[in-house]
């Protein structure tokens, strides 16, 4: 049963990383995209919505790479936790505060890349109706 649960977290823990590394490619993409998109853009209001899109990936992109230095923290500290023999409360106690900001960093990544791609699609629309 043992064996099973430390297979089963394993793959969660692989997932997880996907899904990290895919939001942070994504992300990547997309202020590479805009950046090109407004290469030849003067600056004016219409700007605005890419401007803030801008920043929303990149505070996506922030808390992405926070996220994983966290999960890099977390695996140390568990791997400590296993090294000193710590009961599971204690070992509870040690990581909980990993897991509640390796949470909100994730969710913080998610949330601003999807605002981020709101905003360029709203850009878009105002290039379209300006014109």
């Amino acid at each position: 049963m043992k064996k099973e649960l430390n297979l089963l977290a394993a793959q969660v823990a692989e997932e997880l990383s996907k899904y990290i590394y895919f939001l942070l490619a994504a992300t990547g993409a997309a202020i590479a995209y805009a950046l090109v998109q407004a290469e030849d853009e003067v600056f004016s209001k219409d700007l605005i919505p890419l401007i803030f899109a801008l920043l929303t990936w990149c505070g996506s992109f922030y808390f992405g790479v926070c996220h994983l230095h966290l999960y890099r923290q977390h695996m140390i500290e568990n791997a400590m936790a296993i090294l000193y023999d710590e009961t599971f409360e204690q070992m509870q106690n040690r990581l909980e505060p990993f897991l509640r900001k390796m949470e909100y960093a994730n969710n913080q990544q998610y949330r601003l890349f999807v605002v981020g791609v709101f905003l360029y699609i709203l850009w878009r629309f105002v290039v379209l109706f300006n014109t």
